[in-house]
């Protein structure tokens, strides 16, 4: 099983909030400043425009449409509180998530925040979801709000983070992060796995045997792993809590989140098409029914140590964390 390493500090410098200027822009804006704020981070926010190749009489004209999402974007901006928060605005042209991707290289982004509409099944097929595409393919990790994550209190530390696990490496290497998130905002850490129904009768490696797991043999076993998982010398202002269900792990995750979670804390893969178009990935589904926010982090990408005086805390054994791109590293 992959290691997880010594708890951290995450520091953000700059984030990039993507927005269509859907009825939730507002609120998801609120967020993303909410972030910048804590963080001292500058933020960026962008509204990307289609590619128009050609336009014919009867389409609008190209200059027109940009000057209305500029007029929509100052809007939007004008609706929120900006105090202490150094923002810039941009309209950019293209398909959204290279177009974030480019975004992310040339400012140096370590968060993207964007809204997903929950769009599922062929609907979602047809129209995309934009959302999942730059989850999946981001070069730094994503905050998704969907149409459910109404539990966020701004101007309001973090009480709750759910970290949910498979035991795999897209999820593993994505602990820290959750470990500091609670230590910074003294929040309850809750770590989740969530298991097939142990009736299922699972194949062994000798031909001809299906035995029957024993529910309470799985759930000791898993919680064992679960707590290995704890870096030692992590300090946390509360015990975390070890959790094991049975069922669908999309539904479980968003179950558990129900009762008292801020953040839920994700490691995804890049899925195929066919997968990601039809909406039959796990982080997808809790991203589109998660009653609060959820921090996705792709599996190509993880932090460096980066030396800053105020983060530097010997007592706490504290290092801060930035998040970078590392195609060439290949983790799995």
């Amino acid at each position: 099983m992959p290691t997880v390493t010594a708890p951290t500090r995450i520091k953000l410098r700059n984030i990039l909030f993507a927005t269509d200027f859907s009825p939730s822009a507002q609120a998801v804006l609120s967020h993303a400043l909410d972030l910048a704020r804590r963080y001292g981070a500058v933020l960026y926010t962008v509204h990307v425009l289609p590619h128009m190749p050609f336009v014919e009489a009867a389409q609008p004209d190209p200059e027109q449409i940009e000057l209305f999402a500029s007029q929509q974007l100052t809007a939007l901006m004008r609706s929120a509180s900006l105090k202490d928060v150094e923002h810039k605005e941009l309209i950019e042209q293209g398909e959204v998530p290279e177009v974030l991707s480019k975004l992310v290289r040339r400012h140096g982004i370590d968060l993207i925040v964007i809204g997903t509409g929950g769009r599922k099944g062929l609907g979602k097929l047809l129209l995309g979801s934009v959302a999942e595409e730059v989850f999946r393919n981001a070069e730094c990790p994503v905050l998704t709000m969907g149409p459910h994550a109404t539990r966020w209190r701004i101007d309001g530390n973090l009480q709750h983070i759910l970290f949910a696990t498979d035991f795999g490496p897209n999820s593993l290497y994505r602990l820290p992060y959750a470990i500091s998130l609670a230590e910074e905002n003294r929040a309850r850490l809750t770590l989740l796995h969530v298991a097939p129904e142990p009736s299922l009768a699972l194949p062994e490696p000798e031909p001809g045997t299906m035995p029957v797991l024993d529910p309470s043999e799985v759930a000791a076993s898993t919680e064992n792993q679960l707590r290995a998982l704890i870096p030692e010398g992590t300090q946390l202002w509360h015990e975390p809590e070890y959790m094991v269900q049975f069922g669908s792990p999309a539904e479980m995750i968003v179950r558990i989140a129900a009762q008292s979670v801020d953040m839920i804390v994700l490691g995804v893969k890049r899925s195929a098409a066919l997968t990601k178009h039809l909406g039959e990935g796990v982080a997808y589904k809790v991203a589109c029914e998660a009653p609060c926010p959820v921090l996705s982090v792709g599996a190509p990408y993880h932090v460096e140590r980066v030396r800053s005086g105020p983060y530097e805390d010997i007592r706490k054994g504290v290092t801060l964390l930035r998040w970078r791109s590392d195609q060439s590293k290949g983790l799995p």
